[in-house]
């Protein structure tokens, strides 16, 4: 009895999903109950390409930090593409595959499969997470650039000491000129000299008292002597008294005390310039160092992929819940990403496997049938073709063997009628005078007698 043709599918969307995956609808028509389960099969593909275009969408949002909608719709739809044409491979070339084979074809694109699918859950676990990632990097940023001004602050003093001896400080100098370092070590100096000028005064004024005190005590009236007509001091009251006159117009002691005083009005007048310059620098310095706490924050504000990477693992290892959801969630997109290939594995060998692979051996049998024939017929023409040129090749032997007997025959022939001649000639009563005489090419010389 004979078979009734089997149903074709239809063409439309189910079709198309089928013909991503590389579905071959002749053979699949002879198990139609296996067409729903790849027209979802190819639906899953599709998905997991739109899910890989989305995440690539979120991080080019992230790497460029406000990308334009169509470069994101753009990138979405390359990505797309990419990861459809990929897992359409993937799926597309394990059909028909059964036993071992199976298993050997199926387990690299597994792990294909799995790294698309870290590509691909790494963005969209960006997203899930963007808020905390935000607050983290707000924080870290707020005190990486804290730390920064207080570097800039602590290596650039406002009173204009110097750190450049501070190897700490190296990358933290502001360059910013004006310091009142001229001003501080003027009034060192003058401090310095009106040090060593008050020790001077002190010291004279110490020895002048001394000596005035030793005249006082050897001018006293207990130290009187007894003169002609009353009480006169002594010698050695006189001599003190010259010694302190002498000592007090040695050493003028008025001018060195208005030199001190004017040391001490310069000094005045150089704190008064110091305090006008330092306020002035520290202007200068407290608005070059926010200067730079801005730029520091503006470099800071741009966050790359590998900083919010960095932000993601803060937040997971930050509490057990985090941690806990965020693996899940990972897992998750894996396992959906990685799901073209898992799919295959979980359903086994179908009934369109087993027809596939039918088909692709029977196919393969006719294929070989056809190319043992073909190189039967390729020795069967080469042989003919043998034995028509080793007939051609004995024809042709023959007919120069008998073209050369026939030659001999014409020879023999001819040498045998000029032998003849020859022999009439010299029986006869006037023979020839010249008699023909014949050469080895054939022709006839005649040769005088």
């Amino acid at each position: 009895m004979a078979t009734e043709p089997h149903p074709r599918a239809p063409r439309g969307l189910g079709r198309l999903l089928r013909a991503g995956i590389g579905v071959h609808e002749p053979v699949l028509d002879t198990v139609p109950s296996e067409r729903p389960v790849y027209t979802r099969y190819g639906g899953i593909v599709l998905a997991t390409a739109l899910l890989g275009g989305i995440s690539a969408a979120v991080a080019l949002d992230a790497l460029l930090q406000g990308a334009s909608t169509w470069a994101m719709v753009a990138a979405g739809t390359v990505w797309t593409a990419f990861v459809y044409l990929v897992d359409s491979w993937l799926v597309s070339s394990t059909h028909g595959k059964i036993g071992r084979s199976r298993n050997r074809a199926l387990m690299p694109r597994l792990l294909l499969s799995i790294l698309i699918g870290l590509a691909l859950a790494e963005p969209l676990l960006f997203q899930v997470f963007a808020p905390e990632m935000d607050k983290h990097l707000t924080e870290g940023r707020d005190r990486a650039v804290q730390t920064y001004y207080g570097r800039l602050l602590a290596c650039n003093p406002v009173d204009g000491t110097t750190t450049l001896d501070r190897a700490d400080c190296g990358k933290y100098q502001l360059g910013v000129h004006g310091a009142p370092v001229a001003l501080r070590n003027q009034i060192t100096d003058v401090k310095d000299q009106l040090g060593k000028l008050t020790a001077h005064v002190a010291d004279v004024d110490r020895q002048q008292a001394k000596l005035d005190a030793d005249s006082n005590e050897l001018c006293s009236k207990k130290n009187y002597k007894r003169v002609a007509g009353g009480w006169d001091v002594t010698q050695q009251c006189e001599t003190a008294r010259r010694q302190a006159a002498a000592f007090s117009s040695g050493n003028d002691v008025d001018s060195e005390r208005a030199k001190a005083t004017a040391l001490r009005n310069r000094i005045d007048t150089l704190t008064g310039q110091m305090k006008r310059s330092t306020e002035t620098y520290r202007a200068k310095v407290m608005e070059r160092a926010r200067a730079e706490r801005a730029h520091k924050a503006g470099e800071l504000r741009d966050t790359g992929l590998l900083d919010r990477a960095e932000a993601l693992w803060a937040v997971m290892t930050s509490a057990f819940y985090p941690c806990y959801f965020a693996i899940v969630l990972h897992l998750l997109l894996l396992v959906f990403d990685s799901l073209p290939v898992l799919v295959k594995f979980m359903a086994g060998v179908s009934a369109y496997d087993q027809a596939l692979h039918d088909h692709l051996a029977g196919d393969r049998r006719e294929r070989d049938a056809d190319r043992r024939a073909d190189e039967e017929r390729a020795r069967e023409r080469r042989r003919a073709e043998l034995a028509l040129l080793r007939a051609r090749t004995t024809d042709e032997r023959e007919a120069a063997e008998h073209e050369l007997v026939q030659s001999r025959v014409r020879r023999e022939k001819e040498r045998r009628a000029l032998i003849e001649e020859l022999t009439r000639a010299l029986l006869s009563e006037e023979p020839n005078r010249n008699i023909g005489f014949p050469e080895q090419n054939g022709q006839v010389r005649i040769k005088p007698r």
